[in-house]
């Protein structure tokens, strides 16, 4: 799903490979065609640039390291602000311009202690998790060097350069996710395919990632979900269908599904045509099975105009029949069914207004991955009318946090913008949105995704103190090693894009 895209460079500056803590154009995860970068998002970049370099140049370090750190980060939140004119006291992101030049001011800017559970993640299916080994694993493929802790885990012969890993791995997932990223638990999530043979990942390796990140962790720090396509039947072999969801549950500890309802047709590459949630022959036998199964979470791909689903069907117009009908079930919808980079958003809007309109019943839930990114970029006042409306339709207690990596990089960016961020003052007076409170923040992070899960936030935080993956974090900070790598993955260019589908099998 995700392709490998060229560092941008200058010649004249070696450590210098273009990459911004916060990215200045709109990335895909895979699933829309990306949109050109605007004047603003370019002025932005240029911006973030000439700081970084004036900053760097005065604390004696290089512009990759600056924009690596807490200080790089909270510039890149300082641009956003000034190129989308939010002041010091309008709200937007709460950094000032102490925080691009001290490091301790931008981490101070940039802290809170909360408990981040992301729904929405992926990686694929790839040949290296076939190798065996335990912390090995988790040191051999990104690690910074020299090190003498990291060199007692990896083979005598081994290459010491960076970017050398299959960038679709379980083994940077983990890095990106759980290692580079404050995310507490992760829930591991599926896309749908035609055939077996173009399979982005199954449900057996998403389960497989959960228990290789879980033993890693020593405590329960991944959760996966089951896809399933209830218009494709048991026969075609994917272990995605409606029939297969006890074996999901009880052979492979699923503890929600994931399903596309649009997802079908031949532009799909499928015979099987697309359907709707509320449909009583197709959607509610899957329906009725979780029920039966005790698998209270359905999550559902709405908004994002892919080129290869029926865009009809990327409606939520569906959902207030099946909510309703189905009040035991929480109806989780990814990226809040918006419509990244189109300027209408019918499919958010539609959503807002059915759930202002009160047919969206309570057990309705949008979630954030893909759009609360695409939005960070537009800026802070595109990010405040998002957050802003869904918080009115909905309220605090249903919107649950999600990010779509490791298709953006690591989830720590998204991670800082949603901490720094404060609802401009002038978007409260003008259209009523609520102040974003810390309280709210720690709800959307994970409070809300843990009740819906069934995730002990206590004692998960408990657990995690001393386990392996925080003492390898801890470890590595000290040493200095484990950067973020400021990477992000999926295609940023209709050309890439295209490429991509090429790929994957969509386009001939």
């Amino acid at each position: 799903m995700l392709i490998k895209t060229d560092d941008k460079r200058r010649k004249d500056d070696e450590d210098y490979d273009g990459r911004q803590p916060i990215p200045t154009a709109i990335v895909s995860n895979g699933e829309f065609c990306p949109i050109p970068q605007t004047a603003q998002q370019k002025q932005v970049e240029r911006m973030v640039e000439e700081m970084a370099t004036e900053r760097a140049k005065a604390l004696g370090v290089s512009r990759r390291s600056f924009l690596r750190s807490s200080a790089g980060t909270a510039t890149a939140l300082y641009a956003l602000n000034t190129v989308y004119g939010c002041g010091d006291d309008d709200g937007g992101f709460d950094v000032d311009e102490c925080a691009t030049i001290d490091e301790d001011v931008a981490r101070e800017s940039l802290a809170g202690d909360y408990f981040i559970m992301d729904v929405q993640t992926h990686h694929a299916e790839t040949d290296y998790h076939k190798q065996t080994g335990f912390l090995a694993d988790l040191y051999r493929n990104f690690r910074g060097c020299p090190s003498d802790a990291v060199e007692m885990f990896v083979p005598e012969n081994y290459e010491c350069e960076r970017r050398n890993i299959d960038e679709l791995s379980r083994s940077n997932y983990i890095k990106e996710v759980l290692i580079d990223s404050e995310t507490t638990i992760a829930v591991m999530s599926g896309i749908p395919s035609p055939a077996e043979i173009t399979r982005f990942i199954s449900n057996a390796e998403m389960a497989a990632t959960r228990d290789y990140a879980n033993q890693l962790g020593a405590s329960e720090r991944c959760i996966s979900q089951g896809m399933v396509t209830p218009n494709i039947p048991a026969n075609a072999n994917m272990d995605t269908a409606t029939e297969n969801i006890q074996y999901l549950k009880e052979e492979l500890g699923i503890r929600a599904i994931k399903t596309y309802t649009a997802a079908g047709g031949l532009d799909f590459g499928s015979q099987y045509e697309p359907w709707w949630m509320d449909d009583e022959e197709i959607a509610y036998p899957m329906l009725e099975e979780c029920m039966r199964l005790g698998i209270g979470v359905v999550a559902t791909h709405k908004g994002l105009d892919i080129s290869f689903f029926d865009p009809d069907y990327l409606s939520p117009r569906d959902l207030p029949k099946a909510a309703a009908d189905f009040p035991d079930l929480a109806f989780v919808v990814y990226h809040a069914s918006l419509d990244v980079g189109f300027p209408h958003e019918n499919n958010f809007e539609l959503f807002l207004r059915l759930a202002n309109e009160g047919q969206l019943p309570s057990n309705v839930y949008p979630e954030l991955g893909a759009s609360f990114g695409s939005k960070v970029v537009e800026g802070p006042i595109a990010l405040g009318h998002f957050l802003g409306k869904l918080l009115l339709a909905f309220g605090e207690d249903n919107i649950v946090w999600g990010t779509d990596s490791i298709f953006l990089g690591t989830p720590q960016w998204q991670i800082n913008a949603m901490k720094a961020f404060q609802m401009p003052e002038q978007l409260q007076e003008e259209f009523g949105y609520p102040e974003l409170t810390d309280e709210i923040k720690a709800k959307i992070f994970g409070l809300n995704s843990a009740g819906l899960y069934g995730v002990d936030v206590d004692e998960l935080r408990c657990t995690i103190v001393d386990d392996p993956i925080s003492t390898v974090k801890a470890h590595n900070a000290e040493l200095g090693i484990l950067e973020p790598s400021l990477q992000t993955y999926g295609p940023k260019t209709r050309r890439e894009f295209l490429r991509l589908k090429k790929k994957e099998g969509f386009i001939v």
